[in-house]
């Protein structure tokens, strides 16, 4: 409902003070009422999303920090030097059909330290704000991020043979950036890597964390050896590739 104020001032005197106390109630009552619509539509609006929606990025700040203040997480990672692997929303196997709950929003955030190379696996309820769960993660067990990439990289650097291959050119290269990662400008020349899990008992990457290294300047990838970097050693193997012989 609209209230029409009249423009003249004469005619507003003659409109008696009961009438105009009740017009002032009546606005701000209505205020009152459209607010609270508002806010009920928003409570509404949140109670409506599912356990496996896409987490916003609030949701995955909030649960980031209840993971990292957890106890338990900090007496198996420390506070200093823990990085966030994965944040995304997991769906709990109930007892039974009678606890499931669609709107329940639980959250697995997996933290990792590269010292000392421990990781762990934090269940996080959103609606309790509570770690529900705990599970220490060996350095195999965590996934490797863009991260990872950067610290092979680097000592991908320090290498003679690296910076042979890739010359005066080497400062320019950037490590590709994951999707959703924020990515200001796309780099000429980029340093991509893949996991690498040797099956040989006596190669330190059956053991240790691994990275082989590709780099690409422009469509083109730079030919040359094989650079492995192994993580955990901190050190740079470099092998020639093999090449198909025809006889």
């Amino acid at each position: 409902m609209k209230i029409i104020w009249f423009s003249h001032i004469s005619t507003i005197h003659k409109i008696s003070p009961l009438i105009l106390f009740a017009l002032v109630v009546f606005t701000v009552n209505s205020r009152h009422l459209i607010a609270q619509d508002e806010n009920q539509r928003e409570s509404t609006t949140a109670s409506e999303r599912r356990a496996l929606d896409l987490l916003d990025t609030e949701e995955r700040a909030y649960a980031e920090r209840i993971a990292r203040t957890d106890k338990r997480v900090q007496e198996l990672l420390g506070e200093e030097g823990v990085r966030v692997v994965s944040i995304e929303p997991i769906l709990l196997k109930p007892k039974s059909p009678k606890e499931i709950n669609p709107a329940l929003r639980t959250v697995e955030v997996v933290l990792f330290r590269p010292k000392g190379e421990v990781g762990a696996r934090a269940v996080v309820n959103l609606q309790q704000k509570e770690v529900a769960e705990v599970q220490r993660l060996t350095g195999d067990q965590v996934p490797m991020t863009t991260d990872d990439l950067r610290d092979a990289f680097q000592i991908a650097s320090s290498s003679p043979d690296v910076q042979k291959m890739l010359g005066a050119e080497m400062q320019s290269f950037q490590v590709q950036i994951a999707p959703g990662e924020p990515n200001p400008s796309t780099p000429e020349n980029l340093v991509t890597g893949l996991p690498l899990r040797s099956t040989d008992p006596k190669d330190p990457c059956s053991k240790h964390r691994c990275m082989e290294l590709f780099f690409r300047r422009g469509t083109d990838f730079v030919s040359g050896p094989s650079v492995i970097v192994d993580l955990t050693a901190k050190r740079v193997y470099i092998e020639r590739r093999k090449t198909n012989e025809t006889h």
